[in-house]
């Protein structure tokens, strides 16, 4: 399975979203699965790509061509893009399933564009997973409920996230989707 990771680029954040960006690719690479993702070897971008290839998984970064000077030395596969946009694109068309890590609003734009286009393709067999660590995305949550609400959103929109308390929630969840069968 192809699994896009969405995370934080900055650096000296919270041990405890360290930990999970660790834990979450050493389950992508122990399950031999192919970890697509921004493909810069900063903050835990690097960190869940060094474990996904530590646990055995193979690394395809996206870099834009602004950021080439600070693309990983361990990627597999480094696919040059134009700007962030494209980027965006093909992380969503690479992949097989999407999970969200602590990140800013960078990590948050990437997720909505995937919801927005897996409702647009109709596509719903591509699991999208929220690490939550910590009550994180509670206020995007929230915001989309209260969107639901009042009628400016479609209730499945929050049905497609699922949403792992925790890292090894995640990888259960991860777990379960690459092991189910196929549509």
């Amino acid at each position: 399975m192809r699994i896009a990771v969405y995370c934080s680029a900055r650096q000296n954040i919270a041990v405890e979203y360290q930990e999970a960006a660790s834990a979450v690719g050493h389950s992508i690479g122990a399950g031999g699965h192919t970890l697509i993702y921004g493909g810069l070897s900063l903050g835990l971008m690097d960190i869940v790509s060094r474990a996904t290839k530590k646990a055995g998984g193979r690394i395809v970064g996206i870099v834009p061509v602004s950021r080439t000077g600070l693309t990983s030395d361990i990627n597999d596969e480094t696919i040059q893009v134009a700007d962030l946009n494209e980027r965006k694109a093909r992380m969503i068309t690479l992949s097989d399933a999407f999970i969200a890590l602590p990140g800013g609003y960078g990590t948050l734009d990437e997720l909505m564009s995937t919801l927005a286009f897996l409702k647009f393709t109709s596509n719903d067999t591509k699991p999208v997973i929220v690490v939550n660590t910590g009550g994180l995305f509670d206020p995007m949550l929230q915001q989309l409920r209260h969107m639901e609400a009042l009628g400016l959103t479609d209730k499945s929109i929050l049905k497609r996230i699922h949403v792992a308390d925790n890292a090894d929630e995640c990888c259960r969840m991860l777990h379960e989707a690459a092991t189910a069968p196929q549509k």
